[in-house]
C-alpha cells in the first residue's frame, strides 16, 4: 500500500489553505512527487510526458498502452479515443473516408463508452462555440477520470487521477478563470470525501 494514505490525506490541507486565484498545479504537483516512491514518480513522469502536445506520437501512445500503470493506460487511451472520434466526426462532415486520418497504434484497450457516452462526444464535437465545446470535453474527461476510481481504494491511480484534474483546472484557469474556479470547488470536494473515506477506512 506505500504511503498513498498519508500523499492523498494530504491533499485537503493543500488544496483548502489555498484560494483558486493562487492554485498552482505545479507546487501541488512537487508535493506529490518528492512525497512518492521512485518508481511512483515514473509515472508521475510519463503522465506529464503525455500532457505536452508534441509527445502525442503514435509511438507515445502504443507505449502508454503497456504501461505497467492502469491510470496511464486508459487515461491516454481515451486521449486517443476522443481524438480519432473527433477525426471521424469531421470527417463524416466533409463526406471523407476517415482512416486516412485516424491516428493508427494498433492494438488498444477497450474503454467500454456506452452509446450515451458516444452521443455525448458527437454533440460536444457539433457545438461551434469554440470555448464552450473546450469545456464540455473538459468535463466528459473529468467525469471518466472519476468513473475510474472505486471509492475506498488508495493507490497510484487515485493520485494520478488527482493530478489529471488539477491539469484540467490548470488549464482553465488560463483560459476563464470562472471555469476554473467552478473545477477547483468541485476537486476540493471530491478530496475531501477520499479523506473522509480515508479516515473511516483507519478506523474500521
Amino acid at each position: 500500500m506505500g504511503n498513498y494514505h498519508y500523499i492523498i490525506a494530504g491533499l485537503p490541507e493543500l488544496l483548502l489553505n489555498a484560494d483558486n486565484k493562487g492554485f498552482s498545479y505545479d507546487a501541488v504537483r512537487d508535493s506529490i512527487y518528492y512525497s512518492s516512491s521512485e518508481k511512483d514518480r515514473r509515472f508521475i513522469e510519463w503522465f506529464e510526458f503525455g500532457n505536452s502536445e508534441e509527445n502525442l506520437t503514435p509511438h507515445f501512445y502504443r507505449a502508454a498502452m503497456q504501461c505497467k500503470n492502469r491510470f496511464i493506460r486508459t487515461y491516454f487511451a481515451l486521449d486517443l479515443e476522443i481524438r480519432n472520434r473527433k477525426v471521424d466526426f469531421v470527417a463524416n462532415k466533409l463526406g471523407k473516408d476517415s482512416g486516412n486520418y485516424r491516428m493508427q497504434v494498433g492494438k488498444s484497450i477497450d474503454l467500454n463508452l456506452s452509446q450515451e457516452q458516444l452521443t455525448k462526444l458527437n454533440e460536444i464535437f457539433a457545438n461551434k462555440n469554440i470555448l464552450e465545446k473546450e469545456q464540455m470535453l473538459d468535463s466528459f474527461k473529468w467525469e471518466y477520470i472519476t468513473s475510474l476510481n472505486e471509492y475506498g481504494t488508495f493507490d497510484m491511480d487515485v493520485i494520478l487521477a488527482f493530478l489529471a484534474k488539477g491539469k484540467l483546472i490548470d488549464r482553465w484557469n488560463k483560459l476563464d478563470r470562472e471555469a476554473g474556479q467552478e473545477m477547483f470547488r468541485k476537486l476540493v470536494d471530491e478530496v475531501r470525501g477520499t479523506f473522509h473515506g480515508i479516515e473511516n477506512k483507519i478506523i474500521e
